[in-house]
């Protein structure tokens, strides 16, 4: 019984990535790295010269490292994320690092420093909007990770609210949905991000989201389908071949 629900619960997640069409730019797989980094200034160091190492750099990876704020419980001060456009460049893309010498001595720095990881998952876009700018532009997102209980219910109430406020000048410059397929996720299924070029745009999509009549309305609907588990604010400071 436990196989039939998990599976069915799977075909009706993965089953909507199907039914929509990323814009052109957006990955399709997104490999995420959540860590504590008692020494920012370091660990941004040891990134980038892992990223502009020749065999690395030569390979185009789209990449980057943010800091994490406002994560309440959950200890990440830090992230890093790689975005791969198919399943072949995710493949290359670990295998690069698993056995070139730019990812031993990345591996070699981590440990230096001691970053201690508190998470990493494997995510899929299933929903992907871009209203204004582009990634490198975009560089402060909000994001909210669920768990949602009934996709094919939450995704077109999800998408029918974010559609509705694109009207209002504070809305998001672009916007999203993800499902996780792999990782220590606890309870979370899906995260919904909406990114801005500053965190003074981002503030301001707070203050008019959680007032608006749309909210209000979306709120008590989307509850039926998703627990919220937590929210946070990620600010990228450094970007390699962003879309």
């Amino acid at each position: 019984m436990k196989k039939i629900i998990l599976s069915s619960f799977l075909i009706a997640s993965f089953g909507l990535l199907a039914d929509d069409h990323l814009p052109p730019g957006y990955s399709k797989y997104q490999s995420n790295f959540l860590f504590t980094c008692s020494m920012p200034a370091k660990c941004l160091k040891a990134f980038n010269d892992y990223m502009n190492a020749p065999e690395i750099a030569s390979q185009n990876f789209e990449a980057d490292m943010y800091a994490v704020m406002h994560n309440g419980w959950d200890e990440a001060t830090h992230g890093i994320s790689f975005y791969y456009k198919s399943a072949d460049e995710y493949a290359k893309g670990n295998q690069i690092y698993v056995t070139s010498e730019a990812g031993r001595k990345f591996r070699k720095r981590i440990d230096e420093l001691d970053i201690q990881g508190t998470s990493q998952n494997l995510t899929v876009h299933t929903v992907g909007v871009t209203n204004s700018g582009s990634a490198a532009e975009n560089v402060v997102s909000l994001r909210w990770s669920l768990d949602v209980s009934n996709p094919a219910k939450f995704l077109p109430l999800w998408k029918g609210f974010s559609k509705s406020i694109e009207k209002y000048d504070w809305s998001a410059n672009a916007y999203g949905l993800q499902s996780h397929y792999l990782g220590n996720n606890g309870r979370i299924t899906h995260e919904v991000w909406a990114a801005f070029k500053t965190v003074q745009e981002a503030l301001a999509f707070l203050d008019g989201m959680y007032a608006s009549s749309e909210f209000a309305e979306y709120n008590p609907k989307a509850d039926e389908y998703s627990d919220f588990i937590r929210s946070y604010m990620e600010v990228s400071l450094s970007q390699f071949n962003p879309d």
